[in-house]
């Protein structure tokens, strides 16, 4: 009888072990951590993440997510990165960095810059006035952390963002890609579909 709990309580774990418990959610530029009503997500403010930037709050109406309503800007350094240290070195992620501009500066010039993750480059980010801009990629950890950065590309082209997403997963999710290569996001297309589909 013991030996078949055990046996039990192994084959959970085994199970719960497969699933990476990585859930952040950070609201860049937002110093308050709140659930979003709609999605029952819990954000974070972004502030234990990263060293340095501006918060900024965007000035045209927002109707997309409250998530949305602030960034983080960052003027004075080059490259800016964000640490997210709750990962298991081997645990396969999903990143999500979105950009929403909304004229935040008043200069109606939204910047272009580029996007990295653990150092390797990501994609070049060109931002638009009033549409959110976002993109994903799924890859395998190779530590104990994973780094988001933002690198400023042109003169007076301030790097921002407006939120970013780590998800763990499943570690058979993606098998058939190598664990050395990153998958990236192209177009996420929902046929016949007129709502949003989580």
């Amino acid at each position: 009888m013991a030996s078949s709990h055990f046996l039990l309580l192994v084959l959970l774990l085994s199970v719960f072990s497969v699933y990476a418990d990585v859930f952040v959610s950070l609201d860049c530029g937002s110093s308050e951590a709140y659930t979003d009503h709609e999605t029952s997500i819990d954000w974070l403010g972004d502030a234990d993440y990263v060293a340095n930037g501006e918060s900024h709050v965007v000035q045209s109406n927002n109707s997309l997510s409250h998530v949305m309503n602030t960034l983080r800007v960052f003027t004075t350094r080059t490259k800016n990165c964000f640490l997210i240290d709750e990962i298991e070195k081997g645990g396969k992620v999903l990143i999500r960095a979105s950009f929403y501009y909304g004229n935040y500066d008043g200069k109606s010039n939204p910047p272009s810059f580029a996007l990295q993750f653990d150092g390797n480059h990501w994609a070049s980010v060109t931002t638009m006035s009033d549409q959110l801009v976002y993109y994903e990629t799924v890859y395998v950890v190779k530590g104990d952390y994973l780094t988001v950065c933002l690198a400023q590309t042109e003169d007076n082209q301030f790097p921002f963002i407006s939120a970013l997403e780590v998800r763990g997963l499943d570690s058979t999710m993606y098998s058939h890609v190598d664990d050395n290569h990153a998958l990236f996001l192209r177009r996420r297309v929902a046929f016949g579909s007129n709502k949003t589909i989580r």
